[in-house]
């Protein structure tokens, strides 16, 4: 079986990543399209063919994509050309959609994996074009409050959902939502992200003494809920809690960010740093006593595995699918999203309960990912989601 994985980027997501190598190791065959965006690592089994970004070269790849596509089949290359010329505003929109698409066509896999819902709407030749199975990943922003804010996105899904084949959920909350916008339930199979297996050999700082150490990582952006966060480390700071709270958020830092720092006077208490490379973000996480998720919309956030991984407590929000890795008192503490002082009194139940019962806590979250988040299960289940798709 041929599977093709198209996520826009190559290298992609940590998600994407795990994948593409779990599959690869498995000894599947993939083919792997978008635009070179980093540092490309060569695997086993994997094939990756880069649309260009610079304009000459992209024409030049046009244009012999264009030549394999007539030599193979006249019919489906005029159908093509017209079909791309439809869609494109001006002869730079053509090139590009002609990037993307044409090489998918020319190489006929068997399964065409999309990892963003939104493809579908701005790639809908899709569906007429490409003669292979097509599977949908459904993740994040892009199912929960994208085609709520964008309503010809909304109307996109509902046309071209009923004609996938297959969709892979990173939790059952999001597979639910799928299901308003014209998916399938009976296709949906739901499949949790992996995590890399050195990370549980890996140990926390949990028990080093000193300021309570509490960290935050995701990228600015509204669902992460940081504002929520600021308002809980006002509170500790005037019960007199003594803590260091640090964010590491790729982008620029939001105003109102900014602002409530200095309203609530926690500089010298709040760090924010703008972005870390992965392996310093881990040994970061390792030196921290609690992981802070306090957002208000998430599939099953991979920092949260990866603490988990590492034995270091977490902290999460109930929005989307985090009740489904993380049971509250049990392998880490659930809170309701939006209400800082839920947050407060999960930090003090913390700091209050002994080591024996955080040595639980973090011994069963273990487990967890060990039992459920492992990229041998992730590989297996994607394999059964495949095989489902093509019989």
């Amino acid at each position: 079986m041929k599977i093709a994985i198209y996520s826009g980027n190559i290298p992609s997501t940590t998600f994407v990543e795990n994948l593409i190598n779990g599959l690869s190791r498995a000894g599947h065959k993939i083919i792997l399209f978008g635009k070179i965006a980093g540092k490309v690592t060569e695997r086993n089994n994997v094939n990756i063919i880069p649309t260009p970004s610079k304009e000459i070269p992209l024409l030049f790849f046009v244009l012999k994509e264009f030549l394999k596509l007539f030599t193979r089949d006249p019919k489906l290359f005029v159908k093509s050309l017209k079909s791309f010329s439809g869609r494109s505003q001006n002869i730079k929109s053509f090139f590009r959609r002609a990037g993307v698409l044409l090489p998918v066509i020319n190489n006929k896999p068997d399964i065409f994996h999309i990892q963003w819902a939104k493809t579908v709407q701005q790639y809908p030749e899709l569906f007429t074009l490409i003669d292979s199975k097509i599977a949908l990943s459904l993740r994040g922003a892009h199912i929960n409050y994208s085609p709520i804010a964008d309503k010809p996105l909304a109307e996109a899904y509902k046309k071209y959902f009923p004609s996938i084949n297959g969709f892979h959920a990173v939790s059952k909350a999001i597979g639910e939502e799928a299901v308003k916008y014209g998916a399938d339930e009976n296709k949906i199979k739901v499949i949790y992200t992996s995590v890399r297996k050195e990370l549980l050999q890996k140990n926390s700082g949990l028990y080093h003494a000193g300021i309570l150490e509490i960290i935050s990582v995701g990228r600015f952006h509204w669902k992460k809920g940081y504002h929520y966060a600021l308002d809980a480390m006002k509170k500790l700071k005037d019960q007199g809690v003594k803590f260091n709270y640090t964010i590491i958020a790729q982008g620029d830092i939001p105003e109102e960010i900014i602002f409530l720092m200095n309203e609530y006077k926690l500089s010298g208490c709040v760090k924010i740093i703008q972005g870390m490379e992965y392996e310093k973000l881990i040994q970061k996480l390792q030196s921290s006593h609690i992981l802070l998720l306090p957002s208000v919309e998430e599939g099953i956030a991979n920092v949260v595995l990866e603490a988990m991984a590492t034995g270091v407590p977490v902290i999460t929000t109930d929005c989307g699918g985090m009740n489904e890795a993380v049971q509250d008192g049990v392998n880490g503490y659930v809170v309701s999203s939006r209400e800082p002082e839920d947050i407060v009194k999960k930090i003090n139940n913390f700091v209050n309960s002994d080591n024996e019962f955080k040595k639980n806590l973090t011994a069963k979250a273990r487990q967890t990912v060990c039992e459920r988040f492992s990229g041998e299960r992730q590989v297996k289940e994607f394999s059964e989601f495949y095989n489902s798709i093509f019989q």
